[in-house]
């Protein structure tokens, strides 16, 4: 999933991506992009393209199948691919400086749209440009920040944006309507017995990487109905809860134990210490250096 963009795009400078991070049902990067053409290629993943900066009235100019899109790339212009289509070269006009790539491999599509859009899979999004749909503009900009700034409990937050964002795709993007009447929603809740099996889990794996799949299978759930039953019993997402909890132990090191400040951040699954830092200190008011001088001065 992650080489994806290196085999797409040999000439377009990296500026930020997923590769190496817990990611399971979605992979991005960010690019730069110079004026000039982008050879043909069939997709194998589902894709979403995002201009992010300015481009200077730049367009882009793309074609499969005798359908030809000609589009001025302004931030927040998107466009969709298909898996499998065989899209022509793309030319690009003049230079775009930050571009956001994301790709959505076949996998992801099994099991996460279930009731209500059983039959969607990566090659049956529409091949469309301009897209203006706030729900996908809002997911993109979450995955911008994410790889921007990566969090404790990034690779869950990136699970659950993928169910919303293939049901969202299914739901406004689909190339055909469904075939029949959509499936009621599944009406089941996270009973005592199974959120305490999730829980513990989570639990059990704070220095680890949780996807939502592992959290789903502890609650035997499919990965879409689990996202919104925990965000029921919980009152928060799953990524949400598990950034507390890796907070919570980051606390009980800080006070009770020696361990450095870098090595707290990464058994705390951060990237690095700075952003520890920066977390710890928006969510407890003091930087964990502070926190842990003014625990021990209570003892």
């Amino acid at each position: 999933m992650d080489g994806h963009g290196l085999e797409k795009f040999r000439d377009a400078a990296l500026l930020a991506t997923s590769a190496n991070r817990a990611w399971s049902l979605l992979s991005a990067e960010l690019r730069n992009h110079q004026e000039g053409e982008i050879g043909a290629f069939t997709p194998h993943n589902a894709e979403i393209t995002q201009t992010i900066r300015d481009t200077n009235s730049a367009y882009s100019v793309r074609g499969s199948g005798g359908v030809r899109q000609e589009v001025v790339a302004t931030p927040g212009t998107i466009w969709l691919c298909p898996a499998g289509i065989c899209e022509e070269a793309t030319r690009l006009s003049g230079d775009m400086p930050e571009v956001l790539h994301v790709y959505l491999p076949p996998h992801s599509f099994l099991g996460l749209i279930d009731e209500g859009h059983p039959d969607f899979r990566a090659q049956d999004l529409r091949y469309q440009c301009q897209v203006t749909n706030p729900a996908v503009l809002r997911l993109t900009s979450n995955i911008v920040r994410e790889l921007n700034e990566e969090t404790s409990s990034g690779g869950l937050k990136m699970d659950a944006l993928a169910v919303e964002l293939i049901g969202t795709l299914a739901k406004d993007h689909a190339e055909t309507a469904p075939s029949g009447a959509p499936v009621a929603l599944a009406k089941g809740v996270l009973d005592r017995r199974r959120l305490d099996r999730v829980l513990d889990y989570i639990d059990a794996n704070l220095d680890g990487d949780i996807s939502i799949s592992d959290l789903a299978g502890a609650a035997c759930f499919s990965v879409f109905h689990f996202v919104r039953a925990f965000h029921l019993a919980m009152g928060r997402p799953p990524h949400a809860y598990l950034s507390e909890r890796r907070l919570d132990r980051a606390k009980q090191l800080l006070a009770y134990s020696g361990t450095s400040l870098v090595d707290i951040s990464l058994t705390c699954r951060f990237s690095g210490q700075a952003n520890f830092t920066k977390a710890f200190t928006r969510a407890v008011g003091l930087s964990p250096g502070r926190y842990r001088n003014a625990t021990r001065n209570r003892a």
